[in-house]
């Protein structure tokens, strides 16, 4: 432990490099071409193993054989910044307009470069070989699915994974775990209502979809309430309503977009289909017709209860029990990290970094110092605990 926390000292400023570097180049979902090349050069500069473009994506993977014998594990970075226009005032904001890091993904890839600087200077300790995956497209581009349906998990033979997120609602110098569902699915619909546009002053001569879009967003907010188990969490959401363009025009049609996030496959199936046939059922009541497209986003994440004991046991000894902390109730926010955990057994922990902004706020602006408690959890698990 203590050679760990000594090359965590020795690395620390580099690593920091490397985040400003990654910060002030943000990349979309899908187009980490820049970041990429940053994490390859960065893996080759300490003799490991890189592969680059897995899955015909920008997606980097490192392998390092340790000295021992060993199972095969694998640790998880996101790449990918967001649509978001920064406003911290750093002198190392984002040169990319409309472009930031605003969710920590320059942390994670940070976190796991110095984790391969540290694996690379105590070979002689490492047991068995260490993956570490660096994925495209976690905000909303399928990634860890793309990756996974490659063969990933099979082709590197990973026995277990390991993730981490900052997240602004624990202290900093904390991290929290959780076993079992750790997130819900994530998934979204949009419902098109056509019903007859006319004039405004005679409404009796239409079938207004924007009457019909009001009753169905109350009669989902109603199915909430009196179809779902309060003590089972679903969130539905309506974000959206577009219709027509003039105030004296009732339109003929109606388009409505929304987000509904469940815990577990019953669940997910039962609001899903719900919420399909209150749409449909709401509209034609009033002569109306409803269209309802519904896409499948994230699962839940599921964490194995075995590998999240390593991830606590790691916390214990690198921060101290007191600075390991149970998270009591599952995120309703999406995480790609869910198609891993579909294929091999895993674990995703949170890094505190509170009181700060929110994650995908455009000041976001975590301690740096959080980049020294990533490395430490998991060149903790990868060296002691494997």
């Amino acid at each position: 432990m203590e050679r760990i926390k000594e090359k965590i000292d020795e690395i620390y400023p580099h690593v920091v490099e490397v985040r400003r570097k990654i910060h002030e180049h943000p990349e979309l979902r899908l187009q980490e071409y820049e970041t990429s090349k940053i994490v390859a050069s960065e893996l080759q500069k300490v003799g490991w193993q890189t592969l680059s473009s897995f899955a015909d994506t920008t997606a980097v993977i490192g392998i390092l054989e340790g000295k021992k014998d060993g199972p095969t594990r694998a640790f998880r970075a996101d790449m990918d910044a967001l649509p978001i226009k920064e406003e911290t005032g750093l002198p190392y904001s984002s040169k990319i307009d409309g472009v930031m890091h605003a969710c920590g993904h320059d942390f994670h890839t940070a976190i796991l470069i110095g984790l391969a600087y540290i694996l690379s200077e105590l070979k002689e300790s490492l047991k068995g070989k260490v993956v570490l995956v660096f994925q495209p497209g976690e905000e909303g581009g399928f990634g860890g699915k793309i990756l996974t349906e490659a063969g990933l998990i099979e082709k590197f033979g990973i026995e277990y994974i390991i993730g981490q997120h900052l997240f602004p609602n624990i202290p900093f110098g904390k991290i929290g775990y959780r076993k079992g569902v750790m997130t819900a699915n994530a998934d979204s619909f949009r419902i098109i209502i056509q019903g007859a546009g006319g004039h405004g002053a005679r409404p009796e001569e239409t079938i207004d979809p924007v009457a019909v879009s009001s009753h169905i967003t109350l009669g989902l907010y109603t199915l909430l309430a009196r179809e779902i188990s309060p003590m089972d969490p679903t969130v539905i959401t309506v974000g959206s309503i577009r219709a027509g363009k003039a105030g004296n025009v009732i339109p003929s049609e109606a388009i409505m977009e929304g987000t509904i996030r469940t815990l577990g496959e019953r669940n997910r199936e039962k609001a899903l289909n719900r919420l399909k046939s209150v749409a449909e059922g709401i509209a034609s009541t009033f002569r109306a017709k409803a269209q309802v497209e519904i896409e499948l986003g994230y699962p839940s994440v599921i964490n194995d209860p075995e590998i999240t004991d390593k991830v606590t046991q790691a916390g214990k000894i690198f921060l101290g029990d007191e600075n390991v902390i149970e998270i009591e109730h599952p995120s309703m926010g999406g995480e790609d990290f869910a198609y891993y955990l579909r294929k091999t057994k895993g674990s995703f922990y949170r890094i505190g970094v509170g009181p700060s902004y929110p994650l995908h706020n455009s000041k976001f602006a975590p301690n740096e110092e959080a980049l020294k408690i990533g490395m430490g959890i998991n060149a903790t698990i990868a060296l002691l605990l494997p």
